[in-house]
């Protein structure tokens, strides 16, 4: 008994094995956490909620779908015609006639609803505009190499992300409508010749898909 005793004592116990820590500690800690996924369900009514004007009606999607194919259709002709000047000018008028329309119902839908602003809302125009920004500046950059021919399949990747990944978090069309984007910048990135094409079909399905969703949205809810 005794020797068993001080055997005990003086047998070195096992070690005890402690988990190295790993940067995907946090990634999993916030899959196991059951208030992670109604922390995304909270963003998601956030985004939906700051969205409700923006989302009320399908009548600017509607103009968005007419507006930027015929403008990218009109393009080479113009170009031929005009030469490059020309180009900016029939660009910036259809953003600026599809920019009003908007803002129109927007605003109108703001003031039907008693609501004057959202910081969501606010934070999500500026990103976008920061986005637009490093999109002009690339397309500067690709002009001046002379690689034109990239800009339709350019705006289409980086619209479509706006739309999947700000847009997503309000409504699952807009998700769809960023996906069609995406993919319509994929086929356009590919030198066939035909980017403005693609960038008609695809900015013409993808705004007429989100104008349907809201329009069938609205009617299920009268």
């Amino acid at each position: 008994m005794l020797r068993c005793s001080l055997l005990t004592a003086f047998t070195p116990s096992s070690p005890t094995i402690i988990p190295m820590a790993s940067e995907y500690d946090p990634i999993r800690k916030s899959i196991d956490d059951p208030l992670a996924e109604d922390g995304l369900e909270r963003a998601r009514e956030l985004f939906e909620e700051a969205s409700g004007p923006y989302l009320s009606q399908p009548w600017s999607w509607l103009a968005w779908s007419i507006i930027l194919p015929a403008t990218a259709l009109l393009t080479p002709r113009v170009l031929a015609a005009t030469g490059g000047i020309g180009v900016m000018f029939l660009w910036s008028v259809a953003v600026v006639i599809g920019g009003v329309f908007e803002a129109f119902h927007i605003l109108r839908a703001r003031k039907r609803r008693g609501v004057i602003s959202s910081t969501l809302a606010t934070w999500v125009l500026r990103s976008q505009g920061n986005l637009s920004l490093v999109a002009v500046l690339i397309s500067i950059a690709l002009l001046f190499q002379g690689l034109a021919w990239l800009l339709p399949g350019l705006w289409l990747l980086l619209l479509g992300h706006s739309l999947f990944s700000f847009g997503g978090l309000a409504s699952r069309a807009l998700r769809t409508g960023g996906l069609l984007y995406q993919i319509g910048g994929l086929v356009a990135i590919w030198p066939h010749g035909y980017s403005l094409a693609v960038f008609a079909v695809a900015t013409w399905a993808g705004n007429l898909w989100i104008a349907w969703a809201i329009w069938r949205a609205g009617s299920e809810h009268r």
